[in-house]
């Protein structure tokens, strides 16, 4: 089986697209979405849509659709202008849109892997597993009910074990960076992000993983142009410097929930 996993489009519509595209010529048997389609992006009830559309795709929820349920709660968890994006996202969801959000699952198993937004250990609290953060990757590898687990969240690509360090350290995971599992481990894998990717480098990202060759490859989208996204942003009453955000000139968030 092929897998295909992409994680974060945060209401990206000509990022999704162009994740849509490339995703044509990849053969692949099944998809996984691993949450936060919505928040920061101008286009959050076009994303949903296009993401209801696809066959043999699995959607889970993440933090900022449970945000947009939750204002109250999300404000005191998320940083200023995360939170300012998805009052303003909530407010224009359709009625069909708030329908398909509220029953998306936190999780989802397929085969040996399984999918989460943030950790497999307690995944509405929404943790970060990162490269280095010991505790919160043996408690994700420990709580997975898999051996696999796909995890999103940080925007940024990633291969983790139980020692806690980036499996692949020397990469920063350009297009066709790949992985041979050996089997003999635990693993998560983060695809990075379609919508806002963040770290090294900033094209959207996504992983395909082959389950007959053991194989997790990392893919990143030629060609996609963040500009138009981004003057979208501009003509919004969305925080300007979520437009920023999109291209290497700013640094991403540090403070709260992304």
């Amino acid at each position: 089986m092929r897998l295909g996993i992409f994680s974060d489009v945060h209401g990206n519509l000509e990022a999704l697209i162009s994740f849509q595209e490339a995703v044509r010529e990849e053969k692949l048997d099944r998809l996984f979405c691993l949450g936060d389609s919505i928040g920061y992006g101008p286009n959050p009830n076009e994303c949903l849509e296009l993401l209801r559309s696809v066959e043999n795709l699995s959607v889970l929820m993440g933090n900022h659709e449970w945000a947009a349920q939750n204002l109250d709660a999300a404000k005191f968890v998320m940083n200023p202008l995360a939170y300012r994006a998805i009052v303003w996202t909530a407010a224009r969801l359709t009625r069909v849109n708030w329908d398909y959000i509220r029953n998306l699952p936190l999780g989802s198993e397929f085969d040996h892997c399984c999918f989460f937004h943030a950790s497999a250990h307690c995944p509405e609290n929404w943790d970060y597993v990162r490269s280095g953060d010991c505790l919160a990757i043996r408690l994700c590898l420990e709580f997975s009910p898999q051996r696999i687990v796909f995890v999103g969240h940080t925007h940024q690509a990633a291969l983790l074990d139980a020692g806690c360090d980036d499996v692949l350290p020397c990469s920063l995971f350009s297009d066709g960076t790949t992985y041979k599992d050996p089997g003999l481990s635990s693993l998560i894998v983060n695809p990075g992000s379609i919508g806002q990717p963040r770290g090294g480098l900033r094209s959207p990202s996504f992983v395909i993983y082959d389950s007959g060759t053991g194989t997790i490859t990392w893919r990143r989208i030629a060609g996609y142009d963040p500009t138009v996204t981004a003057q979208k942003i501009l003509s919004t009453s969305l925080p300007s410097k979520l437009a920023y955000f999109l291209s290497n000139k700013f640094q991403p968030l540090t403070r709260g929930a992304t």
